[in-house]
């Protein structure tokens, strides 16, 4: 349940997102980057309305019906020995991350396949499904057998994953950046909540720090961070796993969650 702090925290920023100018769907498609390279970044959620004040210069956001920072509900996949979480933690290339998305105020939902190549290369294929759930439907299966070679009779829903996202272009269409808070797991009979953490996705055709995102998060103090919310979740959720590769990273992220709400900014 998140707190009334952080709804007013999602309150301020919707209206810092009026800065930008808006727009719609049929433009963010001028830069899918269905393969790319991804680049991310962790922070806290005070820091989030100074950094928009910045970006609104060089980026556009996604405007759908007057909506700027969208509702997502995601549902994952996995082995009951969480054998994709396992290929992530120990850094193994070549693996997939398997999921329904919905956007929950346009309605659209998809199944999505990413596959993280032993290049760096993030390549995600995706198909129009009604609705997302909590199994693996005709849309999804038809999917894993096109672009894979996972046997889906082996995978069950792992988790749920629902956040609120900004969705910007870069203003030449060169890159496009996602802007996550308000991270919610539902997962084997837990609810976890990450109020103070943002996580920021730098997409691009190739990795260029020259981007105006990367210049304005490093201005912050903000460095790349490699981050998955999957993992972020599992561990969470669920007990005893192995999880040494990524003990810096939570320790990181508990540090930014320990951190209560500036009232000052409220207050704006």
């Amino acid at each position: 349940m998140l707190s009334t702090e952080f709804i007013q925290y999602k309150d301020l920023i919707r209206e810092k997102l009026q800065q930008f100018e808006g727009i719609g769907l049929k433009e963010l498609d001028r830069v899918k980057l269905l393969n790319r390279v991804d680049t991310k970044f962790i922070f806290n959620v005070h820091l989030l309305p100074s950094i928009l004040k910045k970006l609104s210069k060089s980026y556009y956001i996604l405007d759908i019906k007057g909506v700027r920072l969208n509702e997502y509900a995601s549902i994952y996949f996995d082995t009951p020995d969480l054998f994709l979480y396992e290929l992530h933690h120990n850094d193994r290339k070549n693996r997939y991350k398997m999921r329904y998305r919905k956007y929950v105020d346009s309605g659209l939902s998809f199944f999505e396949i990413k596959f993280k190549n032993n290049k760096g290369r993030t390549i995600k294929k995706r198909v129009r499904t009604q609705d997302i759930w909590s199994y693996l439907d005709e849309e999804a299966i038809g999917l894993i057998h096109k672009a894979s070679s996972i046997d889906e009779t082996k995978y069950f829903h792992s988790i749920d994953i629902n956040f609120a996202r900004l969705t910007l272009a870069e203003k030449n269409y060169k890159e496009r950046a996602t802007i996550d808070l308000g991270l919610n797991y539902v997962a084997n009979g837990k609810e976890v909540e990450y109020e103070q953490l943002v996580i920021a996705e730098l997409k691009q055709e190739k990795a260029d720090r020259r981007s105006p995102l990367t210049k304005c998060l490093k201005e912050h103090g903000i460095l790349p961070y490699k981050v998955s919310k999957y993992c972020l979740g599992i561990l969470s959720c669920y007990d005893d796993l192995k999880y040494n590769r990524f003990k810096p990273k939570l320790r990181t992220v508990q540090k930014i969650q320990a951190m209560t709400f500036d009232e000052e900014l409220l207050t704006l």
